[in-house]
């Protein structure tokens, strides 16, 4: 059934009648004012002792710093890697799941030339699908098959990369802050970060940076900064808590209310008007997860970000901090992400074909159950649907 458009079109109305034009001007003239006006050394001075509920930015220098497009390499090379998953299905007689990891290297320069294949695994070992914990016997979930395939994704970029001679990068798609593990048990964590900060560290084995790009932002921490930046409550030592706890009990207006809730793209398309080209300073993630990303004594895994206005959007790069504090290497990721954008209209090209590569239609789908079940009558196994797994294949009024 479709939706019933009449029935929303009232609400629809209600919605645009409630915008204030006039208030959402002066509040960005505020948001103006505070970005223009921002105090870096004095913002440092606030975050200590700061009590808050959102994340704040860390910078070792200006918070407003931009860096202009440096030259990129006439002969370079990038890696790109993503996944798509065939999750378990508790209506099939067989326990597994599918990752298919699309692999793309691109070479610029003299020896230009492209790879591209894709590397499918099905793991059906208990050892793969259940978490290993002498407490409990935990089956894997949809959220801990994706932080695995991070691990894959990245572990397969490193492979690619490990024969280059030219200046490389590894680019992969969306975050390499693990977020999700912030709320999974120690098992988990135990279970899974390892091999992701093994991949992580490769790549400063072999001196390769590696980085990930996040089209489409909705991260508000620079935001976050300059609400710090307007706090008035109390000047010498910022508690949120205490601050929002007023509201009901004495009417009381937090100061960082006169600011619009933007995302950092908004921010620093309207307000900063970062240019085609130019990336923001270093940025230093305060995410608790990364407090676990200590390898072998060592925090340069920890990752720090930078926003980089491509020409078609304004994106979020994240790179661990051994890249952020090697000029060379900063400027090569820099560089190379923004020719990639160029040449995929807007997305880094490299991406774009190992997302083509690693997709799995409804088809492909299909056709693993379809191999599954047919290997399992050959063993005297039958497929009995449940009502609901019959139901999806067969439609009846």
């Amino acid at each position: 059934m479709t939706l019933d458009l009449a029935r929303v079109i009232g609400e629809i109305n209600a919605l645009v009648a409630g915008l204030d034009g006039a208030r959402d001007r002066a509040r960005h003239d505020r948001l103006q004012l505070a970005w223009d006006t921002l105090d870096s050394a004095e913002v440092n001075r606030r975050y200590e002792g700061a009590r808050t509920s959102f994340l704040l930015p860390r910078a070792s220098g200006d918070y407003r710093g931009r860096s202009p497009l440096p030259a990129c390499p006439p002969a370079y090379a990038v890696a790109g890697t993503d996944g798509s998953i065939i999750l378990p299905d508790r209506h099939s007689p067989a326990r597994f799941y599918l990752l298919n990891i699309g692999k793309v290297l691109l070479r610029y320069g003299a020896a230009h030339g492209a790879r591209l294949e894709t590397e499918p695994r099905i793991y059906a070992r208990d050892e793969d699908l259940y978490v290993p914990d002498d407490v409990r016997r935990t089956p894997v979930n949809e959220k801990i098959i994706g932080l695995r395939r991070a691990a894959a994704e990245l572990g397969a970029a490193r492979e690619m990369l490990a024969e280059l001679t030219e200046p490389g990068v590894a680019l992969q798609d969306g975050t390499l802050i693990l977020w999700s593990l912030e709320s999974e048990r120690d098992a988990v964590v135990d279970w899974v970060l390892p091999e992701f900060l093994a991949a992580l560290d490769a790549f400063r084995a072999h001196g390769v940076p590696v980085a990930s790009y996040i089209s489409a932002p909705g991260s508000a921490e620079l935001l976050n900064m300059l609400r710090v930046s307007v706090c008035d409550y109390p000047p010498s030592a910022i508690n949120c808590d205490r601050c929002r706890g007023r509201i009901a009990s004495e009417g009381h207006s937090p100061a960082c209310d006169v600011l619009p809730g933007v995302t950092d793209k908004r921010l620093l398309a309207d307000v900063a008007r970062l240019a085609p080209g130019e990336r923001t300073t270093v940025y230093a993630s305060q995410s608790k997860v990364l407090d676990r990303y200590e390898y072998h004594g060592s925090n340069d895994l920890r990752i720090c970000y930078f926003y980089l206005n491509v020409g078609h959007e304004i994106a979020r790069v994240e790179i661990p901090r051994w890249v952020a504090e090697d000029l060379d290497q900063l400027e090569l990721v820099h560089s190379v992400i923004f020719d990639q954008c160029q040449r995929g209209q807007g997305y880094p090209t490299v991406l774009q074909e190992a997302h083509e590569l690693a997709v799995l239609s409804m088809a492909d789908r299909k056709l693993v159950e379809r191999a599954i079940e047919r290997q399992l009558a050959q063993v005297g196994i039958v497929a009995t649907l449940t009502g609901k797994g019959g139901s999806k294949r067969v439609r009846a009024v």
